[in-house]
């Protein structure tokens, strides 16, 4: 079943469509440029930076050797690099399309073939790219980590979406990176094993926005997917490879000269589903520890550390990768429920990545899921 009862769908659902726009959001490629596109995709990811392709046939005039629109204009300089682009998936026309994606070009490529035409590839990123646009100093002292991801979000242009409760006080030395790998950074170290944070850009009509937040995999599923009906392919995979059921952070008080050590211990799911670290005890009857040497100052954040690690650790345990007929509303930090795959993998799952492409067969969504407990 999709988001909306079929009977109450538009008439016009199983027509599916894609619109891009260049420098401006109404300058679409079609109708502005009368330019076709064979091919579109978008990849988002959480906690890494979306990135988008297209493809444009017929562009090259072999008697001019050069590329033009159809209306004769220069084609090169629609595509300059680092010109703005917004992309729209959906069905029917474009009003009714949902805005996906938000970005800049980064890269033009194509490719001169005995006997073909050149197509034109046109590939380029989200405004995370910004981020990455060189390195510096990211030294944060008792500050709270909604200030210190506010700060990175107004330098770069974008509008912060923070919600959960983070730890107040946050102390981080983070030198010579990228804004980006210091948000990775921040992820990384103070995420806890019941509350993993992440962060994605969302395209905005207007101005994108920067979402910062802990994971939710037990809200209500945006849709449901059956195998053999909405659901056209699901692989799942349990490995216990990178499953413990104890992290322990071992670190050195420099004042009191003595050691500090802070712990994690995995736990169950909700409804009793075992966590990967408990399986690895039932099965071999040794408990999996993973000890780390940190350079922490204190207990408190060597637990923190130690419950960071297990959050990373915990849910690798259960992946999937699956494909259903194109769902716009289909991205990284939603639920999705899956059936008609067997009682060990029927379930609710949180999406971590989606693959929207649209191409002369249609349009398709390609998902990655996670589950912490199997």
């Amino acid at each position: 079943m999709l988001l909306t009862d079929r009977s109450s769908a538009p008439s016009d659902l199983y027509v599916p469509g894609a619109s891009i726009a260049l420098g401006d959001e109404s300058r679409d490629l079609y109708k502005r440029y009368g330019l076709n596109f064979t091919q579109v995709e978008i990849d988002l990811q959480l906690s890494v930076g979306g990135q988008f392709r297209f493809t444009v046939p017929r562009a090259f005039d072999v008697e001019k050797s050069d590329f033009f629109t159809p209306f004769g204009q220069p084609l090169m300089p629609l595509f300059k690099l680092g010109t703005r682009v917004w992309i729209r998936m959906g069905y029917g026309d474009r009003n009714r399309q949902k805005l996906l994606f938000s970005g800049f070009i980064v890269q033009v490529s194509t490719s001169f073939a005995e006997g073909g035409a050149p197509e034109l590839e046109v590939s380029g990123q989200d405004l995370t790219y910004l981020m990455t646009l060189g390195t510096k100093e990211h030294r944060i002292e008792n500050k709270t980590m909604r200030d210190a991801v506010n700060e990175v979000a107004q330098q770069n242009g974008i509008t912060l979406k923070f919600s959960g409760n983070p730890p107040s006080n946050v102390t981080l030395d983070a030198n010579q990176q990228s804004d980006l790998d210091f948000l990775r950074k921040l992820v990384e170290n103070f995420s806890k094993s019941k509350e993993k944070w992440e962060f994605f850009v969302r395209a905005k009509s207007g101005k994108d926005e920067l979402h910062f937040r802990p994971r939710s995999p037990e809200n209500p599923p945006l849709v449901t997917l059956t195998w053999g009906a909405d659901l056209i392919s699901f692989k799942p995979e349990i490995n216990l490879g990178n499953q413990v059921q104890k992290v322990e952070v071992h670190g050195w008080d420099e004042v009191r000269k003595e050691p500090i050590v802070g712990i994690a211990t995995v736990e169950n799911g909700n409804k009793g589903e075992k966590a990967g670290g408990n399986i690895q005890q039932s099965a071999f009857g040794r408990e999996a520890v993973l000890e780390l040497k940190l350079p922490v100052k204190s207990k408190e954040e060597a637990d923190q550390r130690a419950a960071a690690a297990l959050a990373i650790r915990k849910n690798e345990l259960l992946k999937g990768e699956g494909e259903t007929f194109g769902l716009p509303e289909l991205l990284p930090d939603t639920s999705v429920e899956l059936l008609g795959i067997g009682k060990q993998f029927s379930a609710l799952y949180y999406v971590t990545k989606t693959v929207h492409r649209y191409d002369t067969s249609g349009y398709r969504t390609r998902f990655s899921v996670e589950r912490s407990a199997a």
